[in-house]
């Protein structure tokens, strides 16, 4: 027995048979009939359309034999997509290359051959057409035609699948994104609508009241504009970064970044937060300990999550955050004192769904987005999370991230729900 060469063009073969998503799916009824055409019309007992693979024949259709697969070594099929033109053995007996192949002396016995190849438009055989038959014998003119014609069936008919799954794919991605404007105009409508009806309301009133009110009452409500602003432009950027991001138009551009160095930025621009609800944020991390990651992602990832730390821990509560180097990939944690995350709220960003906004403890608003968004910018950037939380007692995020590019750990996410 003499194996088959692989084809010059065997990689791009390969790859050409993976796009079309064929191996290992169910019979289909068209292909079923061009099998049984091509043994009724070569007059011939068994017809198989074979795919070759890496390492087998895998049969997508076949009459007169039952569907399966054969070893590439010893398949026919795997000399006959060599060929540009139908691959004929009249007897395979007289061909020392097939006379001792265990399908030959199988219960087939198989001393004639006849593969039509399924070229694509590309110029890859993916696998053939064949007949067989346990009898030397000889095919018309006509029969030959023939079977070269129902292989550019079967051909045509992988390319109607390729293009019905592409357009399943694309309908699915605009069912995704209508979903997505439906949720953005959504949050337009509602969380960005109401914080500006507080602040024309509170501006209306210092315009046409701020003779009757007395120093407190205006303080308090620069108080509170200044409070509601800072909100709002929190939602509203968090609102254009998912936009972006939902959208593709975010690109991820890693470069080794210092995590010392960037937590101390992102406590820093926390910090009159922090200090207005007396709360210590403690930052354990080591100077020289870098990750490979995308900054701005990574900026808008702990802020989001410090943030949403100070939001939910009361007044003269603790944040600790800490970072060390663990089994190649640099685990960041994020633990606060707070109250905990709802069962709705930790249920939803477990099934990564918008977070329904909920006040903190301070009565601070938000949009429910920014947990989304770290989730979303982790994974872009190969990462994953851990989250743990106890009602009464706080959160924790744990964060892995890879140290540089030959680290790059399967994206996932864990959360558990304590108590």
């Amino acid at each position: 027995m003499i194996e088959a060469k692989l084809p010059e063009n065997e990689l791009g073969r390969m790859n050409a048979l993976t796009e079309y998503q064929i191996l290992d799916t169910m019979a289909e009824q068209f292909l079923d009939d061009l099998v049984l055409l091509a043994s009724k019309i070569c007059e011939a007992p068994v017809s198989i359309i074979s795919l070759i693979d890496e390492n087998r024949s895998w049969f997508k259709s076949s009459y007169g034999v039952p569907r399966g697969e054969v070893e590439r070594k010893y398949s026919i099929c795997s000399h006959a997509i060599l060929q540009q033109d139908i691959f004929i053995i009249e007897d395979t007996l007289l061909d020392e290359r097939f006379h001792d192949n265990p399908t030959v002396r199988s219960d087939l016995e198989i001393r004639f051959y006849a593969g039509a190849p399924l070229k694509t438009c590309d110029g890859f055989n993916l696998g053939t057409l064949c007949i067989l038959d346990s009898k030397p014998r000889q095919l018309t003119s006509d029969q030959c035609q023939a079977l070269a014609v129902l292989a550019a069936q079967v051909v045509q008919q992988f390319e109607l699948r390729k293009s019905n799954f592409e357009i399943q794919q694309k309908n699915k991605e605009l069912e995704y994104l209508n979903a997505s404007k439906d949720k953005f105009f959504s949050i337009i409508a509602h969380d960005l609508r109401a914080p500006f009806h507080g602040i024309l309301g509170f501006s209306d009133v210092l315009e046409t009241e701020i003779e009757t009110l007395d120093e407190q009452g205006i303080r308090d409500i620069a108080g509170y504009l200044r409070c509601t602003a800072q909100a709002t432009f929190k939602l509203l950027e968090n609102l254009l970064q998912w936009a972006m991001s939902e959208g593709g138009a975010i690109v991820y551009n890693p470069q080794t970044v210092n995590m010392a160095e960037l937590m101390s930025d992102v406590c820093e621009i926390l910090q009159a937060v922090a200090q207005k609800k007396s709360i210590q944020i403690e930052c354990n991390i080591e100077k020289d300990l870098h990750c490979f990651v995308d900054l701005n992602m990574m900026l808008s990832v702990f802020q989001n999550l410090i943030s949403n730390a100070l939001k939910f821990t009361p007044n003269g509560g603790q944040i600790y955050i800490s970072a060390l180097m663990q089994n190649g990939q640099v685990e960041i944690t994020v633990r606060d004192t707070g109250v905990g995350m709802s069962d709705e709220s930790f249920q939803n960003f477990n099934q990564r769904k918008q977070i329904r906004s909920e006040k903190g403890t301070d009565g601070e608003k938000g949009s429910g987005l920014g947990l989304l968004l770290c989730l979303q910018f982790i994974e872009k950037n190969h990462g994953n999370v851990q989250v743990t939380t106890q009602k009464g007692e706080g959160t924790v995020f744990t964060i892995y991230l890879p140290i540089d590019q030959t680290h790059i750990p399967t994206m996932n996410h864990e959360l558990r729900m304590i108590g």
